[in-house]
């Protein structure tokens, strides 16, 4: 083999190489979304339940949030609202800084209890789970490019919530990042650029 084609080949081996580590190493997003779990749903458009759920990602939690001011009552605050994220969803977040189609979150809602359950003479712990909801991201679900199912809490299917209603109203107006409410979440909260996080901060009236 002559030098000049030797060298040809030599580059097109390398180069084919390289293609292979790249692919390894940086995949696309749309191949990358394609290991989330995908929402599933039956004949009458029902979220069915996820089995997993208590193996999903803790973004974070409150107690007694309202948004109307002088509504908080320390003696009574209100039901522990506790938010996951389905597991593949959040590594995906964390490798690219952006939700993928199918992402889910669930947000629960637990009574809050002040009853002596062992060593505790105070405070408050969570009771038991009242309902809960499943936010689901992703262009497929209509012109909104999310829904809201709701659950009661032995529900094995959700009811989705009609579009342009005021969850999504209020998570497109008022979320920190693509209609989210992630000012409120410190697992994500690092990831969220500084400007979006400073914008929800000053954003007090919802009424």
């Amino acid at each position: 083999m002559k030098t000049g084609s030797l060298m040809a080949a030599v580059g097109v081996t390398l180069g084919l190489a390289a293609a292979v580590v790249v692919g390894q190493t940086q995949p696309s997003p749309s191949a990358a979304a394609k290991s989330l779990q995908v929402a599933q749903f039956n004949s009458a458009g029902k979220l069915v339940k996820p089995r997993d759920l208590t193996s999903w990602i803790f973004l974070g939690t409150s107690l007694g949030m309202g948004y109307n001011p002088g509504s908080f009552n320390a003696s009574k605050p209100g039901q522990f609202q506790v938010v996951l994220m389905e597991p593949n969803a959040y590594r995906y977040f964390v490798e690219n800084k952006r939700y993928a189609p199918g992402t889910m979150m669930l947000l629960s809602f637990y009574n809050s209890d002040t009853q002596q359950r062992s060593i505790n003479q105070n405070g408050f712990t969570q009771a038991d789970l009242t309902n809960y909801e499943i936010h689901v991201i992703d262009p497929a679900q209509g012109r909104e490019g999310r829904a809201f199912y709701l659950f009661n809490a032995n529900d094995t299917e959700g009811n989705r919530v009609p579009e342009g209603s005021n969850c999504v109203t209020c998570h497109t107006g008022h979320g920190a990042f693509d209609g989210t409410f992630a000012q409120f979440y410190p697992t994500i909260r690092p990831l969220i650029p500084k400007e979006n996080l400073e914008r929800a901060l000053k954003d007090h009236d919802i009424r």
